[in-house]
């Protein structure tokens, strides 16, 4: 039988009491940063420190991300973790699984579940589940930190019924905290969040080139202490991408808290860790603004929605432009592209030009999403 694992000296009692009083704290509205007792792990002199919203935990300002955990980036994570980085994001849709079984393997070995705090992502398109025992299983340890929520239009923000689920397994001490994380429509999905009082945290799409239009919603969510994550802050079309150093000085001044990042090589670490530790690690700063880091790069701000055929052309476009094109993933690109309706890919445009006309970016996005339709309807 499996030993509970130690939550860095909180007994169960202590466990169940403090998530209960971080879910009061986030239906109650704004708390003072102040008023939070934090929590410390794994902090090293290499990595820099910032409170996570109303979870009261200190996070490292770089995030390891699991999406590519095959059994040969193991050593990456331990390096990772080894200078300083103490939050790992992942989700059981991750390399079909295998990346929640690779992560339950450095989990399990003696003082690494100590080292870092879990967030574990509902699958996409599929909600929060009932039970998460199954992962816990394969993850070696008896809770998660934080669960998030992975949802695709602002009306999902607001379900009782996804809220009802994380209420249930707060209870029963297998989750901390709640996470909102959205992918798209993102102004709308974040206020939204915000509105909602619920989420301790949101995770969404922010980078060099579209951080400016999200400034005074990161300020707000600063304001009412809502810890922000940062994921595919290096997105652009092709191989174009910003630099760590114009990530992290565009988007921690703006307000952002931790980067999320898959690292996959150890010089990878090293710039980033390099990047993180010189940045000016201030608040929302209402003065600064960020350059565009690149021209024509998709800012997932949602205009283009209301195809008259249907089309889902911000899903398209996003999975297209950064798994397929930037980050070299065409099965997980085809994967996503699948779970689109029918009626709803690229094979339903009628050639208005409509969502063109709404893009501030000036994208061809027809010859976008026809291309997405071309490689990713035959990738195995």
């Amino acid at each position: 039988m499996r030993k509970p694992v130690s939550r860095n000296g909180i007994n169960r009692r202590e466990f169940v009491g403090r998530t209960a009083a971080g879910l009061a704290a986030a239906l109650a509205g704004p708390v003072l940063a102040a008023e939070t007792k934090l929590e410390r792990r794994n902090e090293q002199s290499g990595m820099v420190y910032q409170p996570f919203g109303k979870t009261g935990l200190n996070v490292s300002r770089l995030t390891f991300g699991c999406i590519r955990l095959s059994p040969d980036h193991l050593p990456i994570l331990e390096m990772a973790v080894e200078r300083g980085v103490n939050l790992v994001h992942t989700s059981n849709g991750y390399l079909n699984g295998e990346a929640n079984k690779n992560l339950g393997l450095f989990l399990k070995k003696p003082g690494n579940r100590d080292k870092v705090w879990i967030m574990l992502k509902g699958e996409h398109g599929k909600g929060l589940p009932d039970s998460i025992d199954d992962q816990l299983k394969v993850l070696n340890t008896d809770h998660v930190d934080i669960l998030c929520l992975p949802v695709w239009t602002p009306e999902q923000i607001k379900s009782e019924k996804e809220l009802a689920k994380f209420e249930a397994l707060r209870k029963a001490g297998k989750v901390r905290f709640y996470n909102l994380t959205t992918h798209q429509s993102l102004q709308e999905s974040m206020e939204a969040g915000l509105d909602a009082k619920w989420y301790s945290t949101i995770l969404s799409v922010i980078t060099p080139n579209n951080v400016n239009l999200f400034r005074k919603t990161l300020q707000r969510a600063n304001q009412e202490n809502v810890g922000i994550m940062a994921m595919k802050t290096q997105m652009g079309r092709g191989k174009a991408q910003a630099t760590p150093e114009q990530v992290v000085s565009a988007l921690f001044p703006a307000g952002v808290t931790t980067v999320l990042r898959t690292l996959n090589t150890r010089e990878e670490v090293d710039g980033w860790f390099a990047a993180v530790s010189k940045a000016a690690q201030q608040k929302a700063d209402a003065g600064s603004r960020a350059v565009a880091m690149a021209d024509g790069t998709c800012t997932l701000c949602g205009l283009c929605e209301g195809c008259p055929r249907g089309v889902d052309v911000q899903a398209i476009v996003r999975d297209y432009s950064y798994y397929y094109e930037q980050q070299g993933l065409a099965a997980l690109a085809a994967e996503r592209y699948a779970e689109i309706q029918p009626q709803q890919t690229a094979a339903a445009c009628g050639d208005c030009g409509l969502c063109e006309s709404k893009c501030p970016m000036g994208l061809p996005v027809r010859s976008i999403i026809r291309e997405a339709h071309a490689r990713l309807s035959v990738v195995a």
